[in-house]
């Protein structure tokens, strides 16, 4: 129970307070109906003074008058408007409603305190809408005064206390603020111990406690922090997900292998990864249980990578009450490529292989059992061996620049003019541009310089170039696009040829993958250009990605980032 001067004092403040309130609303009330009453007055006699000017055909002088002022005026005959200055929006339509008994309604706005006046003279009707703070500028000035007074009032009565809240008042309140600093985790906080034989207790009491919650959270800090490093450090990818599903820790590894646009903690995890990988949190959330699962996953639909996926879900001690979800993503990409391609590449290359080596065997057979004696088979069948045996040689050229690409660990790099570059590549393909009646146009921004191998780049450029100018429809052009983009430099081929489905866009820059096959092997085509380039825009850190649309055309894009 409060004592009696404390009592005392909450009294005469809560009178002060109370009275001052009071006498501050009577005030309010007063200036408020006496400007009003004053203002009402005023528009009387201007509504008059603007119909006086309409009946004299003074309508410029009454948008003069109203722009001057900064007003709206609209003035109505049997419903009908005969005159209008300014935005007739701004009229408030409440003043026509015939359950508002006031000619004088007012808005707050943005801009200030707007009225609306209505008045009735003879058979028109005059409408005036403005901006009027005087009332409650006057009534915040009143305010301001009156608090004034009262906090020195309240100030005065403050210090007839002060002797008591030396001793006891202060001493408490400078221990209820250190316990709320304290509660807010800062443990370093200590009270000054009191002379007061009452109060001494209860500060040695409190600075025990933070001495005590210091020294637990400095031991918890070190075990954060072990966790924080061994996060970021391991190379699988991880993130912790809290019961609601928003995401609150991802660690570098995650970043590095998806590459989101936004910092995704503090975020849902439904958009930041794969379906398949949604569908196995879904279903570990459901049923409170550990679950793992190999996934493949399409990073940008081009990169497709493979993941040991585990759901760990985090249950409380009790462990009935789920607190949240750890997902760790261990890259099996490497482990699981090197079997694929072991499979994939005897398929593939005795494939390829075994067409122009039948081919080659047939012919031969043919020439050796009586054709070579026609001279005209005899070229023919010649021609077809050669044309063949290219192809085989291509195709080894082709597989073992791919090998090399694959073993080497750093590639050496220099700088070079990608602009540059660009344009000579360009010129070499004019010829089979010009035989299609292709227009190759540049949009290469000057002098973009980068870190990398010239002669690797150079085949990027060839590649996506020579298949762009092949793909396209006679006629049509291909556009050739360098520029920088914040810290990253890009490369963007586009042509209107025959497009990509959305179903090969997945799978054209594996081995031996063709979309039209049989126009890519009438064109000389080995099917590892696209696998090459690739590897070489990985090789310089970079990344290509792919937007193609049946029959509009396809744009390849590679990014390199500029050191």
């Amino acid at each position: 129970m409060l004592k009696f001067h404390h009592r005392l004092l909450l009294l005469i403040s809560t009178i002060t307070i109370i009275s001052f309130i009071g006498l501050g609303a009577i005030i309010h009330n007063t200036i408020y109906q006496t400007l009003t009453h004053n203002q009402i007055k005023d528009l009387k006699n201007e509504a008059q003074n603007y119909v006086n000017l309409l009946n004299h055909n003074k309508g410029q002088e009454i948008k003069n008058i109203a722009n001057t002022e900064k007003t709206v005026v609209v003035i109505k005959d049997e419903d009908k408007v005969v005159f209008s200055s300014g935005d007739r929006d701004k009229i408030d339509n409440r003043i026509d409603n015939e359950a508002n008994p006031s000619d004088l309604i007012n808005k707050e706005t943005k801009i200030g305190m707007r009225y609306t006046f209505k008045e009735h003279i003879n058979s028109k009707i005059v409408y005036i809408s403005g901006i009027n703070d005087e009332i409650i500028n006057l009534q915040k000035e009143m305010w301001k005064y009156l608090s004034t007074i009262g906090v020195i009032v309240l100030f005065t009565v403050y210090l007839a206390s002060r002797s008591i809240n030396r001793t006891y008042i202060r001493p408490i309140n400078e221990v209820t603020y250190a316990t709320s600093l304290l509660a807010d985790g800062y443990y370093h906080v200590r009270v000054p111990e009191s002379n007061v034989k009452e109060t001494r207790a209860l500060f040695v009491t409190t600075n025990e406690l933070a001495r005590r919650l210091q020294k637990l959270y400095n031991s918890q800090k070190i075990q954060s922090n072990r966790l924080k490093t061994t996060l970021e450090n391991i190379p699988s990818s991880v993130l912790m997900i809290d019961k609601h599903g928003e995401i609150v820790v991802a660690n570098h590894a995650y970043y590095e292998v998806f590459s989101p646009e936004q910092k995704v903690e503090n975020e849902s995890y439904i958009g930041f990864i794969d379906d398949s990988i949604e569908k196995l949190i879904i279903e570990s959330f459901r049923t409170e249980k550990v679950l793992y699962e190999q996934l493949e996953v399409d990073i940008n639909n081009v990169h497709t990578k493979y993941f040991d996926v585990s759901c760990v879900p985090i249950l409380s001690k009790s462990k009935k009450k789920l607190q949240g979800m750890v997902v760790v993503l261990h890259d099996i990409t490497n482990i699981q490529k090197l079997e694929n391609l072991r499979r994939e590449f005897v398929a593939n290359v005795s494939h390829e292989l075994k067409t122009p080596i039948t081919s080659i065997k047939g012919f031969a057979e043919t020439l050796i059992e009586g054709a070579k004696n026609d001279e005209q088979s005899l070229d023919m069948f010649l021609n077809i061996i050669l044309k063949e045996s290219n192809r085989i040689e291509s195709l080894v050229m082709d597989l073992l620049d791919l090998s090399h690409i694959e073993q080497q660990k750093e590639i050496e790099t220099s700088y070079m003019n990608l602009s540059e570059l660009a344009y000579n590549i360009i010129n070499n393909l004019q010829t089979q541009a010009i035989n299609k009646n292709i227009e190759i146009e540049s949009e290469i921004e000057k002098d973009v310089i980068i870190e990398a191998h010239e002669n690797k780049v150079a085949q990027v450029i060839t590649n996506l170039l020579f298949n762009a100018i092949n793909y396209s429809s006679e006629e049509s052009k291909v556009i050739v696009r360098v520029y920088r983009q914040a810290k990253r430099v890009n490369l963007e081929i586009q042509d209107y040829g025959i497009g990509i489905s959305k179903n090969d866009q997945k799978h054209i820059f594996e081995r031996f993958y063709r979309v039209d096959k049989a126009r890519s092997r009438d064109s000389g085509g080995t099917g590892l250009g696209l696998s090459i380039t690739k590897h070489i825009v990985e090789a310089h850190n970079g990344r290509i990605s792919v937007d193609s649309e049946l029959c509009k055309g396809s744009t390849f894009k590679v990014t390199f980032n500029d050191k």
